[in-house]
């Protein structure tokens, strides 16, 4: 493998590893939740910490998308570009329900094939 495929497999792990841990730490806290008599605002803290981590991913995949296109490497951005656009896609499905174009061509396609990937993946 090329120096430049190890990368593009590096950023997808990071993505997937860092959302697979945070729904591991869900599930557990959940479960921790379930066995107290009250339960508390598990979810809340939860929403939370997938808010840092998804800023967190965004902000580092931005930075590095500035980066790949300095460096003329197409593939690292195509990447990179991928991946922020699915840390953005609950910007845009809530833009598109907020502004009531969800029969819009625009927010359509995307919402519609990103709950078929959901539905794909039991989610």
């Amino acid at each position: 493998m090329k120096k430049h495929a190890y990368a593009i497999v590096i950023r997808l792990f990071l993505f997937i590893a860092l959302l697979y841990a945070l729904h591991l730490f869900a599930l557990n806290a959940f479960e921790q939740a379930r066995r107290q008599e009250h339960h508390g605002d598990t979810g809340l803290g939860i929403a939370i910490v997938l808010g840092m981590v998804s800023l967190t991913m965004l902000l580092g995949f931005f930075i590095d998308f500035i980066v790949q296109i300095k460096r003329k490497r197409p593939t690292g951005y195509l990447t990179d570009a991928l991946i922020l656009l699915a840390l953005l896609m609950p910007f845009g499905w809530f833009a598109c329900n907020w502004y009531g174009l969800g029969q819009n061509v625009a927010c359509k396609l995307p919402l519609s094939g990103f709950g078929a990937f959901l539905e794909w993946m039991n989610l």
